[in-house]
Formats: C-alpha cells, structure tokens, sequence
C-alpha cells in the first residue's frame, strides 16, 4: 500500500505539467485536488460509516494540525524554496522528510534506530538529491529537474531562482521536509487515539482545501476552476488518484509498520516522477539521477527483504 501510494504521488509531476500548460495557477490547483481529496472520502464515510464524522474536541487540535502544519505548510515553504534557489536543491531537501520522521518516531513513539534503518534512510536521502538532479547541478553536467515535480508541491514548480544554494532556499527546503514529515507523525498520532484513515484524510485535507480556497480567492484564481470543463476533469482525477486514494493507502499502511519505515518507502516517489518524465517527457536523464534512482530502489530492497545478517 505505501508503495502504490508513493507511486501515485510520483504521478502528481505528470499532471501538474499538463494542468498548467493548460493555464490553471498554483493556488486553484492546489485547492482542486484538496477538494477531490477530501470530498470522495466523506462521501465515502456517509455511505458507510456516519459514527466516522465523531470527533472529540480536545482531539480537533490533531486535525487541525495535520492540515495546517504538515499539508499547508509544506506547500508554502516547498513552493517559496523554488522561487529562491534550484528547483533540484529545493527537491532533494524535502527529501530530508524520512530521516526527520525516524528521528521523531524515535522521540514521540519509542521505535527503535537501528543501523539497518539509519543505513537505508541515508541511501534513501542521498538517493533522492542524486534523482532529483542535484548530482548534476553539484558536479556539472547540467542535470535536468525533472523529478521536482515529484512531490506533492512539486507541483509547483515554475522557474527556479539563479543560485544553487542560499540560506533562505535551504532553510525553506528543510521547512518543506519538516512539513512532509509531519503528516506521518500527526496521522499516527490520530491513528493512535483510535480514528479510522478516512476520518484522518477528510478532516485534514477538509482544513487544507478551505486554507488553500481561502487563498485562491484572496488572488482571484478560484474562477479558473470552473473556466475550462476538461481542465476542471482532469483536476478531479488528479486528485482523486494522487489525493484521496494516495493518502487513504499510505494512512492505511501506516497502521501496519514503523511510521519510520513507511516514510523511507515513500522515496519511491521521486523514482517513479523521473522515469514519467523521461518515458512521456522525453526529459533526459543523467547518470547522476540512474545511480540516485538506483540508491532509492536498493534502500527499499534492503529495508523490506530479509533479516539484519543477511
């Protein structure tokens, strides 16, 4: 489950690439697939379960939280890390967002750093820099930034800034990673006090849409939701496989293993954006991005095959 939801996040490149050639902006994109996230999964709740919608106040802060700091968050210092440094840089810092929920989880739910995990998280990380194109950018060979649009914001990418590295690009990178990470640590902490993956999913992104329908007004650009019926479409089903169903699989497969481990497999994602993007693209790929490729795709065999000896 965690795996197919990575891939699917790694999808979400390939359709903001074609929504926004099609003219739809940042904020009413965002907004679109907060909506076809949340929405499906309450109608889902109402057909078959209404006890789902039963939230304990002093547990709204969770959600809240969950929306606010994690998804919303993570949106705005991934999307304002592009506009300050490379959109390669800004990438493989959201992909600090493993190593953070290990540490965490280590922290807030007593599991245990083993080297094995410490070992894989680390291949994972600098995996995802190399995939993301900063090999290239690092050593030459003018790596292409295909993979930015793996992630959730990535979604975002419009022109990167001229410098490879800045202080405020790194620390809106780190921010960035620190919000991804946090919607593991918020969800188990949700899944811990006894809520179902559909009541954690409609009420989160429910608070992120209304946050991101509040900013798409400010800017005017909640028209273009409804300017262009086939773009309004392809909107939907964007969120409807990169949201709703994403994150329904991943929360569910959280609740069997490590919140530590299901993050490392989410690095799949990257993976799967850069080999969209050079199988319907054409986007080159440098041999700096094959080998972080690689890098992920053994973290995830070595996390998942096996015991520590062998």
């Amino acid at each position: 489950m965690i795996i197919v939801s990575a891939v699917l996040w790694g999808l979400y490149g390939t359709f903001v690439t074609v929504l926004t050639s099609m003219g739809l902006s940042q904020n009413a994109l965002v907004f679109l697939r907060m909506l076809a996230t949340s929405l499906p999964v309450g109608a889902l709740i109402f057909l078959t379960d209404r006890s789902a919608f039963r939230v304990r106040p002093a547990d709204a802060p969770l959600f809240l939280a969950n929306g606010l700091f994690s998804l919303l968050f993570f949106v705005f210092c991934y999307t304002s890390a592009i506009k300050v440094t490379k959109i390669a840089t800004a990438a493989a810092l959201l992909y600090t967002a493993p190593a953070i929920v290990m540490v965490l989880s280590a922290v807030l739910f007593h599991e245990k750093l083993t080297s094995r995990k410490i070992f894989c998280c680390l291949l994972a990380v600098a995996g995802c820099a190399l995939a993301s194109g900063l090999g290239g950018e690092l050593f030459g060979g003018g790596a292409s930034a295909a993979s930015a649009g793996a992630s959730d914001a990535a979604t975002l990418s419009s022109a990167g800034a001229p410098y490879l590295v800045s202080l405020p690009g790194i620390l809106l990178g780190l921010g960035a990673g620190l919000g991804y990470a946090l919607y593991s640590i918020f969800s188990r902490m949700i899944l811990n006090k006894g809520y179902s993956v559909y009541t954690n999913v409609f009420y989160s992104f429910g608070v992120a849409m209304l946050g991101f329908f509040a900013l798409s007004c400010a800017d005017g650009s909640i028209a273009e939701v409804t300017e262009d019926p086939e773009r309004t479409l392809l909107g939907i089903l964007c969120g409807l496989l990169t949201g709703s169903l994403a994150y329904v699989l991943y929360t569910t497969g959280m609740k069997g293993m490590e919140t530590s481990r299901a993050a490392q497999l989410t690095t799949i994602e990257p993976v799967t954006a850069a080999i969209l993007g050079f199988v319907l693209f054409h986007q080159p790929l440098s041999a700096w991005e094959i080998a972080g490729i690689v890098m992920v795709v053994a973290s995830v065999i070595l996390m998942n095959t096996g015991n520590q000896r062998s």
